[in-house]
């Protein structure tokens, strides 16, 4: 019998059907699936590959095993994730390198200078698939767009350093500690990011919060749900946190 499951996310419902995903469609999803195919197509096994749509329209893509967490638990606040996390994420951005946007792409985030790799967009833990303790895919490119890799970087170590006060339920260390997991990861990355991205993680969060806010203004249920529910005022507070923290940060870089 071919396994079923249903996955409630931020936005969507995911549907499993064996071996493969169907997700709702959006007006990126045909750009975003040539980007899919083009990341494979250079060798990049971490994430999934597209396989058209369904009779409802719904777009369909191959499942990719492992466990995908809702929030770093104790056992995953480990060096191994860490730099496993930023290992893939340059992969997905080298391989993205050579992947040429057209002009009316239409990207969830607008592109940003210098528009290096694509950016994943949305690479929290999330939208990590896990297996063994390390990061073996990323999932849910909806938030897929053109920019500096720096960009992408910052919320992500946002995300899995992390860079969030103590009042932020998924918070954990303190500043020095989060500043040298920032350090482990950018070394993990590679040549590229440095310790520019203590500055950038405020930028970028302030960017979602302003799509956020425009969305919802728009008549965006989800975005007008995640408002009501306050994640806008969880990150206003840690974009004063980073900033608050900044010299500390910084200075764990060593």
């Amino acid at each position: 019998m071919t396994e079923r499951q249903e996955f409630h996310g931020g936005v969507n419902v995911v549907r499993r059907h064996g071996d493969v995903v169907h997700r709702p469609a959006s007006p990126a999803t045909p750009a975003i699936h040539r980007l899919l195919r083009h990341l494979h197509d250079q060798g990049f096994r971490g994430s999934p590959v597209p396989r058209g749509f369904d009779t409802d329209g719904n777009e369909r893509l191959d499942f990719l095993d492992g466990e995908v967490p809702e929030s770093l638990t104790p056992e995953l606040r480990t060096s191994r994730l860490l730099r496993s996390v930023a290992v893939l994420l340059r992969g997905l951005h080298d391989a993205s390198e050579t992947f040429r946007p057209r002009p009316d792409d239409p990207w969830l985030l607008p592109a940003r200078q210098p528009a290096e790799v694509m950016c994943h967009g949305d690479a929290a833990q999330y939208n990590c698939v896990v297996r063994d303790g390390a990061a073996v895919g990323f999932i849910d490119f909806d938030a897929a767009h053109p920019g500096p890799r720096v960009w992408d970087v910052a919320y992500t170590v946002y995300r899995f350093a992390p860079l969030q006060g103590p009042d932020n339920p998924e918070s954990f260390g303190t500043p020095w500690e989060q500043g040298r997991r920032v350090a482990a990861f950018c070394r993990a990355y590679g040549p590229g990011v440095g310790v520019e991205v203590v500055d950038v993680v405020p930028e970028r969060l302030r960017a979602l919060v302003d799509l956020m806010r425009a969305r919802a203004s728009q008549g965006d249920e989800a975005f007008q749900r995640h408002l009501a529910e306050g994640h806008a005022d969880v990150y206003e507070a840690d974009i004063r946190y980073v900033r608050a923290q900044r010299e500390t940060l910084r200075a764990a870089f060593g």
